[in-house]
């Protein structure tokens, strides 16, 4: 005889006599005639035998996910179940013994099926005249907590899988039969230990005991196992966090049981019961990124790990999402607190999480695209004062705003396709005016042809001493000269400026707005006819312009950002993360170029006073828009790290709505609670103490240096005044 066919005959013998027992129970409480007892055992245990399933589909039970900061600190968990599966041997034996002793006592004793508890539970119910759950093993406990998981939090079928009828039950003693054909002992408690609630929102044990005691489930001690162990028959009602004195009540049951059927000494039973409960050790359990210590960077993080670009995942949005909150994951950032709190206080120095204006500052590795800091003035979520629930870093699709106007620091990009076309730093004049119209003037389209301008367009050079006169890309560059970088672009195009500006990494924020009339264009390339973009008249994500920089730091190799370091199972696999896709994207000697020319920008234009004499190469360009009545920008960098720092007026707030606009200027609000104001600075007074903290212990590194190519015979660009205004 084969041992499936004695495994098959024994489970039928069982099967029978815990059907026959348990319909007494039920019919005990219920008052059913015998002649229908007898039917109904007959029929039920000929469903039993012959139609229930053999085996549960026991899923993995679901695990809190961890999201961590470089350095390894926690930033985030996230859960639909608060738990943290661990293993019988990382649970104390006091906890484990606190836990069969009161759920069922002779769980290493019996079978699957308890017969003397369901007998005495039978007589019970006899003598009562109530139905209970009486006589259910640990395992058959177990069985159910897992078929409630199974529902995926559907109420019909968690109802029927709670449900006090001898159909529920007989489905539970067929799965614990199975089970235990399967699995020990030890793995049914450890399986136990883990999947069961422990009330204010613990699951699990390890969850559990960081909840209530600060600690892991190995370090329990006897008070603390007991209370926890007494919380699983009623979790909701005996929590010590809501309900202390049930709780109190409830510990001292489990106390009670060991000393009976554990041989517990009474006295460490009594010493145990008057151990008073801590309030001070709950731990709230966070879940998600509001209450994170960075919520923005989370909730972007987040973003990127539901999206398509993570569909090893899920197939789905939701099905990633679901992943997130169950799989136990362990997602590593690319983020390090240091560098995050070096650019959060750079920002916060200088605006306030009140202030009518809004600041702005991000930093990435040119070289790999990692994210180093993603800062800003309102760094809480929440509807309140001083709170928001935007990251002003982002597009919108990301979680972001419209975005910003950089103003002049778009001159870059035209310069770069006027490199590209032939036309070279030291060696590209123009003579200007302070104010010129452009109305009717020809300017190069988007290939060969050129289009004229017809409506009416005028443009102020802004610094003063440096507004008339003939300019080359360097000077034109050091002092932002609105009219050479006019000129400039009627020469080389829009159309090619805004190409540009895309291969480095430029990006609308919130390209849906022009659906509603507001004339925003919804991608770079629109912005072919339109003079006003080398002066930065889009507005665009700050993350991107530091991107865009870091293109020409990395000699026209973009990387796109990446947050994700690093995505882990909960059995140690790797799933893949987004790459940055680093390619070359801008030709190197016009990155070169662009290095060249604002490399002497920062050490000697308008960008000086923020230059770092550390022996490291700086490059960076200023930008205001409007006359720094909407926006004051500062994008810099070197061959290892480049920040963008933005500040702009917040077009929700009151006191900004309702100044008049020719009064609004960001360089004259007082900018922080103590104060202070921008006065004739810009927004790089938040770059550079950000910029000084991060370059300390760098390579003195330096940028390739740009050698122009030689002049053919006869180009117009050997005579520094032979190009002129048309």
């Amino acid at each position: 005889m084969s041992a499936k066919t004695v495994s098959n005959k024994t489970y039928s013998v069982l099967m029978f006599l815990a059907v026959s027992v348990l319909s007494g129970v039920l019919v005990a409480g219920l008052g059913v005639p015998l002649v229908a007892l007898a039917a109904g055992t007959t029929r039920a245990s000929a469903e039993a035998l012959q139609n229930l399933p053999a085996d549960l589909a026991v899923p993995e039970q679901n695990e809190a996910s961890e999201m961590l900061m470089a350095d390894g600190s926690l930033l985030a968990r996230f859960f639909d179940e608060d738990r943290e599966y661990v293993t019988l041997d990382q649970i104390s034996s006091e906890m484990q013994q606190a836990q069969v002793a009161i759920e069922d006592h002779r769980f290493y004793e019996h079978g699957a099926i308890d017969f003397q508890s369901v007998v005495r539970a039978a007589l019970g119910n006899a003598a009562g005249g109530g139905v209970s759950g009486g006589g259910s093993t640990l395992t058959q406990q177990y069985v159910k907590l897992v078929r409630i998981q199974l529902c995926d939090g559907e109420q019909e079928c968690v109802s029927e899988a709670q449900a006090q009828t001898m159909e529920r039950k007989m489905l539970e003693m067929r799965y614990a039969i199975a089970l235990e054909q399967s699995l020990t002992k030890d793995e049914i408690l450890e399986r136990y230990l883990n999947i069961a609630y422990y009330g204010d929102g613990a699951y699990g044990v390890q969850a559990a005991a960081k909840h209530y005691f600060n600690k892991n489930a190995s370090e329990l001690d006897v008070a603390e196992s007991a209370m926890l162990a007494g919380l699983v028959q009623n979790p909701s009602g005996t929590d010590p966090v809501n309900n202390l004195d049930a709780a109190l009540e409830r510990r001292a049951a489990v106390l009670d049981a060991q000393v009976r059927y554990q041989g517990m000494p009474q006295d460490v039973a009594d010493a145990a019961a008057a151990v008073p409960f801590d309030a001070g050790q709950v731990q709230e359990m966070s879940n998600g990124c509001p209450d994170s210590r960075y919520p923005f960077i989370c909730d972007y993080a987040t973003r990127v790990l539901t999206s398509d670009e993570m569909s090893s995942l899920g197939a789905t949005y939701e099905e990633r999402l679901n992943t997130l909150r169950r799989a136990g994951l362990t997602i590593t950032l690319h983020i390090d607190p240091a560098t995050q709190d070096a650019a959060q206080n750079a920002v916060s120095s200088v605006v306030g999480p009140t202030d009518a204006v809004i600041g702005v500052l991000d930093a990435v590795d040119p070289k790999t695209g990692r994210i180093l800091a993603m800062a800003q003035s309102r760094p809480t979520w929440g509807d309140g004062e001083g709170e928001t629930n935007w990251n002003y870093s982002v597009t919108h699709d990301m979680g972001g705003t419209e975005g910003y106007f950089f103003g002049s620091t778009f001159k870059p990009f035209t310069a770069a396709a006027a490199v590209q076309q032939g036309h070279f730093p030291d060696t590209t004049y123009y003579n200007v005016q302070k104010t010129m119209q452009w109305q009717n003037k020809t300017f190069r389209g988007c290939g060969d042809d050129t289009f004229r301008l017809g409506d009416t367009y005028s443009t102020t050079n802004a610094v003063s001493g440096e507004d008339t006169g003939n300019f080359n890309m360097v000077t034109g560059m050091m002092w932002s000269v609105n009219n050479y970088f006019i000129s400039l672009e009627q020469t080389v195009g829009p159309c090619q400026a805004a190409d540009m500006a895309e291969r480095a990494g430029v990006e609308i924020s919130y390209p849906e707005l022009d659906e509603n009339g507001d004339g925003q264009a919804d991608t770079l390339s629109d912005w072919g006819q339109i003079p006003s973009f080398t002066l930065g008249s889009v507005k665009v994500s700050p993350l991107s312009m530091a991107v865009a920089y870091g293109t020409f730091a990395n000699r026209g190799i973009r990387c796109n950002p990446i947050i994700l370091a690093s995505v882990t199972t909960d059995d140690g696999t790797d799933v893949p993360v987004p790459s940055a896709d680093c390619q070359q994207t801008i030709d190197p000697q016009v990155a070169d170029a662009i290095n060249y020319v604002l490399q002497r920008t920062q050490t000697s234009g308008l960008s000086s006073t923020m230059y770092i004499n550390n022996g490291i190469a700086q490059a960076s360009k200023t930008g205001t828009s409007d006359n720094s009545a909407s926006s004051s920008a500062f994008v810099g960098y070197t061959p290892d790290i480049s920040a963008s720092a933005i500040i702009a007026g917040d077009n929700t707030d009151a006191s900004w709505a309702d100044t008049p606009e020719q009064s609004r200027n960001v360089a004259r609000i007082a900018l922080t609670p103590l104060g202070s104001s921008l006065g004739n600075q810009h927004s790089g007074i938040m770059w550079k103490p950000f910029m000084e903290t991060v370059m300390q212990g760098m390579p003195a590194s330096q940028f390739t240096q740009w050698v122009a190519p030689a002049a053919p015979s006869g180009s117009s660009n050997s005579s520094p005044t032979s190009q002129t205004t048309r």
